[in-house]
Order: C-alpha cells, then sequence, then structure tokens
C-alpha cells in the first residue's frame, strides 16, 4: 500500500506546474454550467480533468459534466460528494485529485467546490508542500448571482463573503436574468473591491471566457478563515457510503446554518415534474436540483428560489435529486410529498 506522503512524492516525481484553477460560487450560481462552457472551448489535443464537490452525499453535478462532456474526448471527472474539499486535510479531496491526476495525465484541472465551500483552505493545501510542485493554482473564479446580492441569508454567510473577497475574477452570472438594479448591485460590489481584483464581468450561461483561467492569484487572506464545519447524518443504514441506485434511500447533512437532504429515486418510477416544483415552492427548499424520470423523458431538475429549469437529458442517469434549505426541515414530510409526485402513485 502507498501512504499518501509517497503518492505525492509520485505525483511531484510525474507532474509538474498543472494549470489549476478554482471556480467558486455559493448555491446556485451556476458553477457546473460555467465549466462546461469552459470544457467547450479546451483546445484540440488538450486533456481537462475537473474534480467536482457536491454538498450532499448523492452527487449529481459530476454525472452531469462527465455526461455533457462526451464529445471532448479528453476530459476526465472525479466526483467527492458528502463532504467538503475545503476542510483541512480533507482525505477525500487529496485521494480524488490524486487519482484524476493520476488517471487523467491533464493538462488542465478545474475544481468546483461546494457552493457552501470556504475556499481560504483549499487554497493553502493546493499551495502547501504537497502540490506546490505539482499544481500552478492560477486565478480562482468567483460567481455570484447579482440577485442575491440583496438577500441577507446569502450577504451575511461569512463563506459567502470570503469567496468574493477571495476571487481573482469576479464573474457576474445569470445576466440575461438581472434588472437595471440587479446590475446596479454587481457594479457596487466590483467598485467596493478596488483594485482587488484582476477582471470582472458580467456574463450569461456561464459564457465565460477561457483567458480569465490565465490570470494570476493574488495572495490575500480570508475574512473568516474559520468560518466553516461541516457534518452528515445518514439514514436507512449506509453507515456514510452512497446507496446503490434504484430504490428510496435519504441521506441528510448539514453546514454552516445549510441542511440537505439527497436521495436515490427508483428506477422504474415515472415523476411529474410540476408535483416536484411545487416543493421547491412551499417547503422553504432554496436549491434542488437532481435527475428525474418521467413520462416525457428524462429530465435534470435545477432550480433555485428564483428560477426552475428542467432539461431533457439524451443519456439516461441513475435517478436522484438533492434539496437544501436555510432552516431545518422536516425531511420526512418532504419525503412523503416527493413520493407523491410519482405519477399513478396510490
Amino acid at each position: 500500500m502507498i501512504c499518501r506522503d509517497d503518492a505525492i512524492t509520485l505525483l511531484t516525481l510525474m507532474y509538474r506546474n498543472i494549470p489549476t484553477n478554482l471556480i467558486t460560487g455559493f448555491l446556485g450560481t451556476g458553477k457546473t454550467t460555467t465549466i462546461l462552457h469552459l470544457l467547450s472551448q479546451a483546445p484540440v489535443g488538450q486533456r481537462w480533468a475537473v474534480l467536482v464537490n457536491e454538498f450532499g452525499r448523492i452527487g449529481v453535478d459530476g454525472d452531469l459534466i462527465q455526461a455533457e462532456a462526451v464529445d471532448h474526448a479528453e476530459v476526465f471527472v472525479e466526483e467527492v460528494a458528502g463532504g467538503c474539499l475545503c476542510c483541512v486535510g480533507s482525505a477525500g479531496m487529496q485521494v480524488g485529485l490524486n487519482r484524476l491526476i493520476q488517471s487523467s495525465k491533464p493538462d488542465r484541472i478545474l475544481i468546483e467546490p461546494t457552493g457552501l465551500g470556504h475556499p481560504a483552505q483549499l487554497i493553502e493545501q493546493l499551495t502547501g508542500p504537497y502540490y506546490d510542485e505539482v499544481l500552478d493554482l492560477r486565478a480562482t473564479i468567483g460567481l455570484v448571482d447579482a440577485r442575491m446580492l440583496n438577500d441577507p441569508r446569502y450577504t451575511s454567510h461569512p463563506n459567502f463573503q470570503d469567496q468574493l473577497h477571495l476571487a481573482d475574477v469576479l464573474i457576474g452570472n445569470k445576466l440575461d436574468c438581472y434588472t437595471d438594479a440587479d446590475r446596479s448591485a454587481f457594479y457596487s460590489l466590483v467598485n467596493a473591491q478596488g483594485s482587488a481584483k484582476k477582471a470582472a464581468a458580467m456574463v450569461a450561461h456561464g459564457n465565460l471566457k477561457q483567458a480569465y483561467l490565465d490570470e494570476p492569484r493574488l495572495e490575500r487572506i480570508a475574512l473568516f478563515p474559520e468560518a466553516h464545519a461541516f457534518n452528515t447524518d445518514t439514514h436507512h443504514h449506509h453507515h456514510g457510503h452512497e446507496p446503490p441506485a434504484g430504490d428510496w434511500h435519504r441521506i441528510e447533512g448539514a453546514a454552516d446554518g445549510f441542511y440537505t437532504a439527497s436521495w436515490t429515486l427508483p428506477t422504474d418510477a415515472l415523476f411529474d415534474p410540476a408535483c416536484v416544483r411545487q416543493i421547491m415552492v412551499f417547503s422553504g427548499v432554496v436549491r434542488m436540483k437532481g435527475f428525474l424520470p418521467s413520462s416525457h423523458g428524462h429530465m435534470r431538475i435545477n432550480a433555485t428560489q428564483s428560477e426552475w429549469s428542467e432539461e431533457a437529458l439524451e443519456q439516461q442517469m441513475n435517478p436522484r435529486i438533492e434539496m437544501i434549505g436555510t432552516d431545518p426541515l422536516d425531511w420526512r414530510a418532504i419525503e412523503q410529498q416527493l413520493r407523491g409526485c410519482v405519477e399513478n402513485a396510490c
């Protein structure tokens, strides 16, 4: 068995200065969409790798990126679910990143921490003694939905504030949804940062210039360096391991004042997306995403309190869904509502 130090030494001998970027942003800012856009711009012949972290134990984004990037043969994806890459000494991050580097031999790495992640500890880890010669950590891209900038649930959150503070490039995503007031709020945010950013822009649909990735990383100190704690609770006796697909399994977790439940769902059930949307509207859920089979085919659900998206999938995914709330929610009751969204359910 190779210990962690030996594995890092082996990486250092084989790989040097791989360009690496963090793509950060709070819940629902469009990190995955942005990464998909960046992957579509990858130069021909280059091998790009993506490390994805999910708040919930049952991952969604990693499979989506892998499926959407199917036309790009040189894209490799590794997912770390049910924890936080940002936690000091995260074994999941190190194992996932080491495996990704060794399996893909990448020309560039994109890292997507969970929306509730605090980037300071992750930056420290990626520039520390284990990875300082393996990785060339460049600009951190910080995404923000300007519609959030008047919501104290987000703006008062230390992780939200440090995601913005530690970003080298600040992007107001979802420009197509902005009002004049939203655009003004983003301009005010940029002006408040002064000269602390290498670049700032507003874009729609994650349409980010690849050139931003090669902006240099600026050294700065986090505003709230210790502002992150994570814990998960598993239900249905899975003891922290992702349950198999094909039946109802729920796993709950909590971090920094947010609460989550993730489900694997039956493969033979057909869900009514309109019914699922009502759960989003009335239950106190602020973020929902997942893959649902329906009578209209397999659907990707992606929602915040201000928007709902249903997208038909060409490739069948194992059914699953993740929900996040800012308050403790009755996940058992919400599961009963979700079960009631199965078409022809008794």
